[in-house]
């Protein structure tokens, strides 16, 4: 028992860091974004993105290796693996780092390097400029995706601290180098992208001393362990999978609204992104926070203890992005007025669609956490990815019956959300003999109570209130509500007990 208060502080913990760490990203990031654009100009910044972008393709394989290399080393710390086997795992998820680096240099440099020659128009005079930042771009993917096994280390040891101090010196770094472009020292496109990669170089020195200092078994040395690797490559390859399939779908329902709708539809899509993002980022943090647990547990064999945290995880995931997005639902036109001023056509109808979809998302994300801690992933992967082709699929059917726009991305509400946490439910159920019933009893039913008792007074808000003032209530009784809904029907009898007595402690301190 002593040690499950000692996870669950330790989770509690971790995830309020990780909060003040999205916050304050957030803000860095947003403000950076706003200077990027005066010191590099329209132009400039578009061929960033065009060249960044080529590079961007490769992420793929760096997203899919981290969650490899997170999972792996996780579980063995779960399982009590001693320094030896650590060392061996570390330095086998480095070796493939390694090589995934050697070929994307060698790709960027041949078929990169084509398609920014052939396939991109850049105007004449900024072509030097746009090779240099090209170059640039390839660096910085070995850079981070070198530092990758690092990071994985420390969140799967649940550093969280050093983790979101980590993050916050990025942004921080990334700011101080976009102030720098002011200072009109040398092209400013050619400069950024310099300066990017000696901050991304000085975050890998960073990551490489502060690990090795820590944890004594990261004696890196060249080794290809075949079972490993074999497991590495075809547990990424699996992620690949099904992150290429979304990716795809999504770009492909992209260019569908263009094709039917227009280039109205892909602005009111790219915001509805940006605010999935901004929402996806705070529940994030709790994830990253109790990921590391679940794939502990199973390490351990500790399937009763995991289940339980399975559950509590997608309760409180769910009041997390709940209690952000409702007000933001029914006050949507308002934020975005205050955001963009004009608003685009379809934009506030999306945002609102992509918070329902982000709340069904941010639910389910722990049964994929747990899918993935049993390395078995294969079908799940198979499956999703046939989920997101469905979502292509239904959206490209509808917009030939020429329904409305708003009635064709509401479709991703069943295809990406409900279809998925089915495929999710059937998984966890058949890998971990996770119980459905007990998921619809213990989440699925207090989330419906949690709809029908809040959305209500929060509609009547927004229909008796001025803007501003029915925001400002909206967020307030959000707030309230949902946290006497979290006490009273979200935690046990137990859970209840552990606030009153934590209250009790500190008003006696």
């Amino acid at each position: 028992m002593s040690n499950n208060i000692s996870d669950n502080k330790r989770i509690a913990k971790n995830t309020v860091l990780l909060y003040i760490r999205t916050i304050i990203v957030l803000v860095i990031s947003l403000y950076t974004s706003r200077l990027i654009l005066k010191a590099l100009g329209v132009d400039d910044l578009g061929i960033y993105n065009v060249v960044g972008g080529i590079v961007l393709l490769m992420f793929f394989f760096r997203n899919a290796l981290a969650r490899a290399t997170s999972r792996f080393i996780t579980y063995e710390i779960g399982n009590g693996s001693g320094d030896a086997t650590l060392n061996r795992v570390f330095s086998s998820a480095m070796t493939i780092h390694l090589i995934i680096a050697a070929i994307a240099l060698l790709l960027g440099e041949t078929v990169g390097y084509y398609i920014l020659k052939e396939w991109t128009v850049i105007p004449a005079e900024r072509l030097h400029a746009a090779f240099i930042v090209y170059q640039c771009s390839l660096i910085i993917f070995v850079l981070q995706l070198l530092t990758t096994p690092y990071e994985s280390v420390i969140i799967a040891h649940e550093d969280m601290n050093v983790y979101a101090y980590l993050s916050i010196l990025s942004v921080l770094l990334k700011l101080g180098a976009v102030l720098l472009l002011f200072t009109d020292l040398a092209d400013r496109l050619v400069l950024y992208g310099v300066l990017l990669v000696l901050m991304d170089l000085l975050l890998l020195v960073i990551y490489l001393v502060y690990s090795n200092r820590k944890y004594h078994y990261l004696q890196f040395k060249l080794l290809w362990d075949k079972t490993f690797s074999r497991q590495m490559f075809t547990f990424s390859g699996w992620t690949l999978l099904g992150s290429s399939t979304n990716a795809a779908t999504q770009q492909g329902v992209s260019l569908l609204f263009n094709n039917f709708i227009g280039l109205v539809a892909n602005t009111a899509l790219g915001f509805a992104g940006q605010v999935n993002s901004a929402l996806q980022s705070f529940v994030g943090s709790f994830q990253t926070a109790f990921n590391p647990q679940v794939i502990k547990l199973y390490a351990q064999e500790d399937l009763s203890q995991m289940r339980l945290l399975m559950t509590r995880a997608s309760k409180y995931s769910f009041m997390l992005a709940y209690v952000i997005a409702l007000p933001l639902i029914a006050n949507m036109e308002f934020v975005l007025g205050i955001w963009l001023g004009d608003i685009p056509k379809y934009t506030v109808e999306f945002c609102q669609l992509i918070l329902i979809c982000c709340i069904i998302d941010s639910t389910t994300g722990v049964l994929n956490t747990a899918i993935t801690a049993t390395g078995n992933i294969k079908g799940f992967q198979i499956g999703i990815s046939i989920s997101f082709i469905l979502d292509l699929l239904t959206a490209a059917l509808l917009l030939i019956f020429q329904f409305s726009p708003v009635l064709v991305f509401a479709s991703r509400i069943i295809t990406r959300g409900l279809i998925n946490m089915a495929i999710e439910l059937y998984f966890v159920r058949k890998q971990l003999k996770f119980g459905v019933r007990s998921y619809i009893k213990d989440v699925l039913i207090p989330i419906i109570l949690t709809g029908i008792l809040t959305v209500p007074p929060i509609y009547l808000i927004t229909l008796n209130c001025d803007k501003l003032l029915s925001l400002l209530i909206s967020c307030s009784v959000s707030v309230v509500l949902c946290g006497i809904i979290t006490y009273f029907i979200f935690f046990n009898k137990h859970e209840r007990e552990v606030v009153i007595n934590s209250i009790s402690a500190r008003i006696k301190r």
